[in-house]
């Protein structure tokens, strides 16, 4: 095997070397086999995953239905041009028309990356905006992908190289309710942020706005789930406004809230709800589901070699049957009760834990420098991960670069009440350790 070659050849490091950086931080764990919620490095390491690989393993590392639902795809066709249909592609778009939120028929497009997905809203969203003006909305600390169409609408890191090149978009508070921007508390702030958007909407962007991105709840920026009644009142202010309301649930969709999607959690109906990462059962794929009704691309605008890879279209018709069969969505919601529970009764201990969030297994807890003054954390987090590295756990955390102070536990929603019990005991631990320091 390769590895091995690399290990008996020396050639290890010199294989890093050749990888281009920025790809990631500090030297990790080479990864040599997983199964369900547990991986295992080449000196024999195991460790219980808490990132689902980027949030992707919902029914973590090679879940045997997926892994013959691709194997039998892989004997009749491995790939097809995007201009043929093949009956994993049909069925699929079907199923998700079906499982998506709205009365309304709709149309499916498919990649194999999410910031691909983001593109394809974004490109969709000003065949609908005469004259292509105006300028898209989106949140502080919004996570939509790094390529060059999607990167405005994110959250930009400093020395950023590519503004010259990025697109128009307006960055608004978001509902944000333990770091209000306005400095309100709710439900009494009656939901300023909000109307700061319309204001916005009228006086900063030159032109009708296009379409207004978020996500249900913020991923990178920090786990940070909204007021219910935010979600309601967005989603009014755009219909009153006639704008688009796009929903990136590339993190959300699929089990990771405990709902086949958020729209569905929160009882919202999107123009768009974007989708990636779980949904391929760790095959790539991505894209969206929109109203039928919106002026289509022309041919031309739009399409990938490999956007309609029959290997991935099987995975995903697989993984929806498990999540429904196996009844994983119910799992979910009671795990992240069960999760969240336990750490509010650590933050009454800790000083250092500031705020829990949920929902369902998509977790963080923000660490802070004193519940008081709230002052954020980052080092501590990055040492909890550290920390639970060497204990066996992969934690997330948010943002990049060591910018966020949010920890996160978002493990595959298969994980055993034991692993559970097991990260929560290590979670004790460190908080333990970090708040005595």
């Amino acid at each position: 095997m390769l590895d091995e070659y690399w290990m008996e050849a020396g050639e290890l490091e010199a294989a890093r070397a050749a990888r281009m950086p920025g790809w990631g931080g500090g030297t990790p764990p080479i990864l040599v086999r997983g199964k369900g919620a547990l991986a295992w490095d080449k000196d024999g390491n195991e460790y219980i995953d808490c990132t689902s690989q980027a949030w992707s393993l919902n029914l973590g590392f090679n879940h045997p239905r997926i892994m013959q639902a691709a194997a039998d795809q892989m004997q009749q066709l491995c790939h097809v041009r995007s201009s043929f249909d093949t009956y994993a592609h049909l069925a699929l778009s079907k199923r998700l028309t079906e499982l998506t939120p709205g009365g309304f028929e709709k149309h499916v497009s498919f990649c194999l990356h999410g910031s691909l997905a983001v593109e394809t809203a974004m490109k969709l969203a000003l065949r609908q905006a005469p004259g292509n003006q105006g300028s898209f909305i989106s949140l502080y600390d919004a996570y939509h992908g790094r390529s060059f169409g999607c990167l405005a609408l994110s959250w930009p890191h400093p020395n950023n190289a590519f503004l010259g090149f990025q697109g128009r978009v307006v960055r608004v508070p978001q509902a944000y309710c333990y770091r209000c921007a306005f400095g309100l508390t709710y439900p009494s702030c009656d939901l300023r942020c909000v109307q700061f958007m319309e204001e916005a909407m009228d006086k900063a962007v030159d032109g009708r706005p296009i379409a207004f991105v978020m996500e249900p709840v913020q991923g990178n920026g920090g786990m940070i789930e909204f007021p219910r009644a935010y979600y309601t009142a967005t989603a009014e202010l755009c219909r009153r406004k006639g704008i688009l309301l796009i929903w990136d649930e590339i993190q959300t969709a699929f089990g990771r809230v405990g709902t086949m999607t958020a729209a569905e959690l929160y009882g919202v109906e999107p123009d768009m709800i974007l989708f990636g990462k779980a949904i391929g059962g760790g095959f790539p794929l991505a894209g969206t589901v929109s109203r039928a009704d919106l002026q289509p691309l022309e041919p031309g605008d739009h399409g990938f070699t490999f956007g309609t890879f029959p290997v991935s279209m099987a995975a995903g018709l697989a993984t929806l049957e498990v999540l429904e069969e196996e009844r994983l969505l119910e799992r979910c919601q009671v795990l992240g009760r069960q999760i969240t529970a336990r750490l509010n009764e650590l933050k009454d201990r800790y000083e250092l834990i500031g705020d829990v969030r949920g929902p369902g297994l998509m977790i963080g807890f923000e660490l802070v420098k004193s519940k008081e003054t709230r002052e954020p954390a980052p080092e501590a987090a990055h040492q909890f991960a550290v920390e639970g590295m060497k204990r066996g756990i992969l934690y997330g955390e948010s943002k990049y670069l060591g910018r966020g102070n949010v920890v996160k536990i978002k493990p595959p929603l298969v994980v055993t009440d034991a692993q559970v019990e097991r990260v929560l005991k290590v979670t004790e631990e460190i908080a333990g350790k970090l708040s005595a320091a």
